[in-house]
């Protein structure tokens, strides 16, 4: 995504520096990924998403590549996700079609966002439908500035379609293809 790296640059003035770990470019591996997610109740992965509907346990994330390492192969799949123990209650997933997966009898939807349930995170924030970077950068920038600012009874759900709002009253984004592909799932 183009605007990923603008993207948590903004998000991450929201947290204070010692509290927060944030992995742009070459950072971003699958190794440090695995070694560093369990440690926070806040997850944000802003990249391509990329979902096997066949295969749905080999959807994935994409991170930084290294080469001759089997462990940073570049595509944090959604199997390897579920093998974690996660203790966030917020994951959000800024990539196309996470919310996407295969129907599966008695598991439901399964794909990136069944894997994040299984591996322990409480709710996510996923997508639809394949995003726009630029407006899925404006949209996460005002969910986490909501966030941060928000009133003790507004609610996740409530931040992320304030956010939405915000996009929807931006001329550039009027078309709900900008501004819809979002949804909150799990606990509020």
């Amino acid at each position: 995504m183009p605007e990923a790296e603008t993207e948590v640059t903004s998000i991450a003035r929201n947290f204070e520096k010692p509290n927060a770990k944030i992995l742009i470019g070459r950072d971003a591996t699958e190794k440090t990924f695995k070694a560093f997610a369990s440690n926070y109740s806040l997850v944000h992965l802003a990249t391509h998403g990329v979902i096997d509907n066949r295969h749905p346990l080999y959807s994935n994330l994409l991170l930084t590549r290294t080469d001759g390492d089997v462990e940073n192969d570049g595509r944090l799949e959604a199997r390897e996700i579920m093998n974690l123990r996660l203790h966030s209650d917020l994951v959000v997933l800024s990539a196309c079609e996470t919310a996407n997966g295969r129907v599966a009898p008695g598991e439901g939807v399964m794909g990136m966002s069944w894997s994040f349930f299984v591996a322990g995170s409480r709710s996510l924030v996923i997508s639809q439908w394949q995003v726009n970077s630029a407006s899925t950068s404006k949209l996460m920038e005002d969910f986490y500035a909501g966030l941060r600012s928000r009133a003790q009874s507004d609610t996740k759900a409530m931040t992320l379609r304030q956010a939405a709002l915000n996009l929807l009253n931006d001329p550039r984004y009027v078309h709900p293809f900008y501004w819809a592909p979002f949804v909150l799932v799990g606990s509020n």
